[in-house]
């Protein structure tokens, strides 16, 4: 643990670096910065970067007993969807680890059941798969320096949400198997989406969180955290496991236009960066079509990054992948891209 322990304070440097990227104006961050892959969060990031400060200079806890013991780091992400919330995780991964493979995703939403908890943490003795572990406690023991990511924790049933109090009070689990799980080398990353929606009463979801300008910033967080501290208190009856959490419930903003078209301009790179690497080739955009995909793709942000990554898809890869099935640009030339239209449910590409 000591030597594992010792490793990640190499990373000072690193984070050191991120927090200085965010003191920078935008457009003069370096591409690979955190803040460029998570767009329009800056301040998600920087108060994820000060827990993280915290892990690599082994000041988590600091302020309570020398003998207190918990996980590394321990961050809970609420906000709406596709604002990059995953994302994060995935950085941040790769900011203390130096390697992507130390990232575990658990989608709580297939543990709403009681039985379910056996994935997690082993089937007890005597019953059906007691000899294989658990996938929680086996990824554990196979690589303790590493990010678990639980996705959507209030869809988890209660009873599994219990565990959770041990890991983050005392850093460690005991298994099914009866053996005890340590945890105080891992950061543990929650996400959650509540607050953001509410069912109606025919059933229906409704958006309670406005982006700006109908709602601003500290009134939609102050919802959330309320939300939030309801949900355990309340539904739950577990107001010990909302405390464990402390500070650190970080609320992610909306997408806003500034941000999409910044996500815009890097998901067109990435197309045209394809067309390079599969053919050899060129992709330009007239302005007009560049004007044209921000109009689209930014027209309802309420999904974040990911609606606009579906729009792209539908308006510009779809039409341009029935260009290139009939026709397919040869090594060195340049396909420009001249027009965009839509065509009943779909887009077509005028190109010379």
């Amino acid at each position: 643990v000591v030597e594992v322990g010792t490793s990640i304070c190499k990373n000072v440097g690193e984070v050191k670096a991120e927090l200085v990227a965010l003191t920078q104006p935008v457009e003069e961050r370096e591409e690979e910065t955190i803040t460029q892959r998570v767009m329009g969060q800056d301040d998600a990031v920087r108060r994820s970067l000060d827990i993280l400060a915290r892990s690599v200079t082994n000041l988590t806890a600091a302020h309570r007993s020398a003998h207190a013991i918990g996980p590394r780091g321990v961050l809970f992400f609420a906000g709406p969807t596709g604002v990059g919330k995953t994302e994060l995780a995935k950085a941040l991964t790769e900011l203390v680890f130096g390697d992507s493979g130390a990232y575990t995703r658990f989608d709580m939403s297939e543990f709403a059941e009681e039985g379910s908890a056996a994935r997690l943490i082993g089937a007890p003795p005597g019953y059906i798969g007691f000899d294989a572990g658990g996938e929680l406690t086996n990824a554990i023991r196979e690589r303790a320096f590493s990010l678990i990511l639980f996705d959507e924790i209030e869809k988890a049933h209660s009873l599994i949400l219990d565990k959770f109090l041990q890991i983050l009070e005392d850093g460690r689990l005991t298994d099914g198997r009866g053996g005890t799980v340590v945890f105080t080398e891992a950061i543990l990353v929650f996400t959650s989406n509540l607050g953001i929606y509410r069912k109606t009463e025919d059933g229906r979801r409704e958006q309670v969180i406005k982006p700006p300008p109908e709602m601003d910033r500290d009134e939609a967080e102050g919802l959330v955290l309320e939300e939030i501290k309801r949900f355990f208190i309340e539904d739950l009856g577990r107001p010990e496991l909302r405390n464990r959490f402390g500070n650190n419930i970080i609320v992610f903003d909306f997408i806003d236009r500034e941000a999409g078209d910044r996500i815009l301009t890097l998901l067109l790179k990435n197309v045209e960066r394809r067309i390079e690497r599969e053919y050899r080739a060129k992709l330009v955009l007239a302005p007009g079509v560049r004007e044209q995909l921000a109009e689209i793709a930014l027209a309802d942000l309420s999904n974040g990054g990911r609606g606009i990554g579906t729009m792209v898809e539908q308006a510009l890869v779809n039409p341009l992948a029935r260009k290139l099935v009939g026709e397919a640009p040869g090594p060195g030339e340049q396909l420009t891209v001249t027009g965009l239209r839509r065509d009943g449910p779909l887009f077509e590409l005028e190109c010379e």
